[in-house]
């Protein structure tokens, strides 16, 4: 692998948020009611920073509801942390759990 690649493992973690992302989006409830949340995946290739933002609907009750927001640089970025990779992983896991378990699947 070139050094200024993105290491196979991050790549597909970061696929695998993008797709999390977009059914988690594309949740309706039955009744055609909004999704449970909205996430927000952008990644800049340039910066290779990974940015996802999550506003979950039970949160929007709060007067200062913020989306929970995640940051990642990704390697072969010189500012990417040694652990990036397990950084994607947990973002991966926590927009898992905010899917119906047959979505996740």
């Amino acid at each position: 692998m070139n050094q200024n690649q993105i290491p196979q493992e991050c790549r597909d973690a970061l696929l695998h948020i993008m797709t999390i992302g977009m059914a988690a989006n594309a949740l309706r409830h039955a009744d055609g009611s909004e999704p449970p949340c909205w996430v927000s995946v952008d990644f800049s290739g340039m910066l290779l920073e990974l940015n996802v933002h999550v506003l979950r609907r039970a949160d929007l009750r709060s007067p200062g509801a913020l989306p929970k927001t995640y940051c990642v640089r990704v390697p072969p970025c010189r500012r990417a942390e040694p652990d990036s990779l397990e950084q994607l992983q947990a973002i991966a896991r926590e927009l898992e759990a905010l899917l119906p378990k047959a979505a996740a699947a």
